[in-house]
């Protein structure tokens, strides 16, 4: 049976299940659907296609494990052996069949680079940089000893003449096939040359890092820049088919300016920052010649966005461009096969296969080991050095029998229980995809972890064994034919309760007009009308989801309106809504103004009440997003606020300035009092239709009551007006007749 078909009944067996829906209340789905999401994790002889798709992918096997941590280099002679250039020990191992064994031990502590000149390996050391040969016997003899501290690339052109490319200072000699007196061909202010190709008809490329730089040299011309691009290395010069060469340039760690210096991956060592003038020597020619400094290039968007390196295409015309951009694993090397592809040995034990026009990226393999430093071919399939530690493996051109991909690890944010794992692919008769789980509450997997089980067949829908965790991994083992497109995972992450992190009570009668009408009047934002809205505006109310932030208009005055705003969050980015309460002080029962709200604003018409001081709770509750056992709330008090409806009042005291006999009073004496509210003003019209602020006796207006003093010649013949207003607005005036 088809996994086809296996998918068709496990769908139809979630439908008759009893689960929680795919839904705002229903679990999270963990999809692995694209060429990136399978990338993420890490393969064992399996492969990513161009496409999308993991299925089984070459053969790998190692054949050597070295005692040293670093291999470097590796080529092959024409009887098919492989050699081998390692680190800290300086050895070269050569590999004849499946067997490794010690070809040659140099002095030095490296051999960064090999070829083969005639019947002998050619072999280059750091640091004390020399050049050796080194004939079939394993016996050595210096070639060349230049004056400069490391020797990194090698290059032999067709009539066997020498390349040499150094580094502490950048420089390029040829040697004739027997070696003797070496001509200086090239130099650089770059501290190091990194790389070198000789082209089939004679001309030399040279690659530079600090800066990154591809020169071309004619045979007896002058050198000529092909690129000043934004990685700081020419890592790799290699030949393509129709005369086409192909560049690889990186950028060890966070990928730089055009103009910023950095060591070469293969040193370690730091070097000095220098000029961007180039001294070069022609080829065939002794006089020494200057080149003009080249243009700085600007950073491309790639190397500005975080790119590691790049491959460029060098055409039989001299034309540059770039081909392929390294997002993922930071490359090592490049190699041309013979059907038109590129690999590319990268970080991570990552083997990329790169073809067609634009490129394309699959994974073709990924190996037990960490950085690839170098691949070449070997018979039908490639050799593959690697560091850290040193191995050297086979990649086998057939696919492998079995294989193993595991999934990157999966971050619920917080403890969840797992639902079930669904994957859809093919699976010819005789093939197996076996998938299996674990779990844990570390971000890394430790001993801590719970131990791989397999997932559970429940009436052909797959269950995740595991127990809740934050944390999730999965992995699958398949063999033969299978080959997965999708695998998609539930889980139910427990729900972390919202919280309102601010509430604002405004001034009494602050309100806010909506920044669109949607009411008629009163307009106000939050303000909720008695009258029932229409079915069609509560049905879009309910649909919209919480707002981030309380959208208001234009600040207005309402008197007896009161306006509460605030500020809510949830962990799991539920959809909350929000009950807005309170209690009068002095009583322990809290009384709902109202629920359900969408927005985050509430205006509560105050000028029906009595008077008191009440305490304003907001409620947030995620319940539309999870079942009532689970749903939860959290809530912010603020207050007290005063609720004054009442107006202040005016009462006359006993006429000041008279004695006994005298015929009127010459001050008229008053008091405000107000039960709720502190005095705001306090006024008296005049005879000429003017009002006048009146001070109190004491002269600061700050209490709930105020006595005040006026002479009564300010104000003129006739009835006195008076008017005392609070701090909520209440307004009383008193028409008084004193005598005169």
């Amino acid at each position: 049976m088809t996994h086809l078909s296996r998918s068709l009944l496990a769908m139809a067996a979630l439908a008759a299940a009893v689960s929680l829906p795919l839904s705002a209340a229903g679990p999270s789905r963990w999809e692995v659907t694209s060429i990136e999401h399978w990338m993420a994790g890490r393969g064992e002889q399996v492969a990513v296609t161009r496409d999308g798709r993991l299925a089984l992918g070459p053969a790998a096997r190692v054949l050597h494990e070295a005692a040293v941590p670093t291999l470097w280099t590796a080529v092959t002679a024409p009887d098919g052996t492989a050699y081998v250039g390692t680190g800290n020990e300086g050895q070269v191992l050569a590999l004849t069949g499946d067997t490794a064994r010690v070809f040659w031990d140099a002095e030095e502590l490296q051999v960064h680079a090999l070829a083969w000149h005639g019947d002998a390996l050619l072999a280059a050391t750091s640091p004390d940089g020399k050049v050796y040969r080194i004939a079939r016997d394993g016996t050595a003899s210096v070639f060349f000893d230049p004056d400069e501290t490391y020797v990194w690339a090698l290059a032999v052109d067709r009539q066997q003449q020498v390349y040499v490319a150094t580094g502490g200072k950048g420089r390029v000699y040829r040697l004739p096939r027997t070696g003797g007196t070496p001509t200086r061909i090239f130099e650089s202010a770059a501290a190091n040359v990194t790389a070198l190709h000789v082209t089939d008809g004679g001309d030399v490329l040279v690659g530079t890092d600090s800066p990154g730089r591809l020169y071309r040299i004619p045979q007896g011309g002058k050198p000529f820049a092909l690129l000043d691009g934004p990685y700081t290395q020419v890592q790799a010069i290699r030949a393509g088919a129709n005369g086409t060469v192909w560049v690889l340039a990186v950028s060890p760690g966070a990928a730089p300016a055009a103009s910023t210096p950095a060591a070469p991956a293969a040193s370690g060592t730091a070097t000095a920052q220098v000029s961007t003038e180039v001294t070069i020597v022609a080829v065939g020619d002794s006089t020494t010649v200057s080149a003009a400094p080249a243009a700085a290039a600007a950073p491309t968007a790639a190397a500005a966005g975080g790119g590691k390196g790049a491959i460029y295409r060098v055409g039989a015309d001299g034309l540059v461009d770039t081909y392929w951009e390294a997002t993922g694993e930071l490359p090592f090397d490049v190699l041309p096969t013979a059907n038109g592809r590129l690999l590319v040995a990268a970080d991570n034990g990552v083997v990329y296969a790169v073809d067609g026009d634009p490129a394309r990226t699959a994974r073709l393999a990924q190996v037990q080991a960490r950085q690839l430093t170098r691949i070449i071919p070997r018979g039908d399939g490639f050799l593959i050095t690697a560091s850290n530690p040193g191995k050297i493996l086979q990649l086998s051109a057939a696919p492998a029998a079995t294989g193993q991909y595991t999934s990157e690890v999966k971050d619920a944010t917080t403890g969840a229980s797992w639902g079930t794992l669904r994957w859809d692919g093919e699976q010819p008769s005789g093939s197996t995809a076996r998938f299996s789980t674990r779990s844990g509450n570390t971000s890394t997997p430790d001993e801590t972890w719970a131990d791989w089980v397999p997932v559970r067949e429940d009436e052909g829908v797959l269950r995740i064994a595991s127990p809740a965790a934050r944390y999730l991994q999965w992995r699958v083992e398949l063999a033969g034919a299978a080959a997965l497109d999708q695998v998609t995972l539930t889980y139910l992450p427990r729900n972390q309760r919202p919280r309102v992190t601010t509430l604002t009570l405004h001034p009494a009668g602050v309100v806010f007009q909506q920044p669109y009408g949607t009411q008629e009047p009163p307009d106000l934002a939050g303000f909720q009308s008695t009258t029932p809205a229409p079915a069609r505006d509560q049905a879009i109310a309910a649909a919209t989801p919480t707002a981030t932030a309380a959208a208001v208009g234009r600040r207005l005055f309402q008197k007896g309106f009161q306006t509460f705003q605030w500020d809510a969050s949830d962990p799991d980015k539920d959809d909350l809504r929000f009950q807005v309460l309170v209690r009068r002080v002095g009583t322990d029962q809290w009384r709902s103004l109202a629920k359900d709200l969408v927005g985050n604003v509430y205006t509560w018409d105050t000028s029906q009440l009595p008077d008191a001081r009440y305490l304003v709770r907001v409620v947030a509750t995620d319940g539309r997003a999870n079942p009532a056992a689970t749903a939860l709330a959290g809530e912010k008090e603020g207050g007290p606020i005063t609720v004054d409806n009442t107006p202040p009042a005016i009462r006359l005291r006993d006429a000041a300035g008279s004695t006994t006999g005298a015929a009127a009073p010459t001050r008229l004496s008053f008091e405000v009092v107000d039960g709720a509210s502190t005095l705001d003003r306090v006024d008296v019209l005049l005879a000429n239709g003017q009002w006048r602020p009146v001070f109190p006796d004491d002269g600061v207006m700050d209490g709930l009551r105020e006595t005040f003093t006026v002479p009564l010649a300010d104000l003129g013949d006739g009835a006195v007006v008076l008017r005392a207003t609070d701090s909520l607005t209440n307004l009383a005036t008193l028409e008084v007749k004193p005598k005169r």
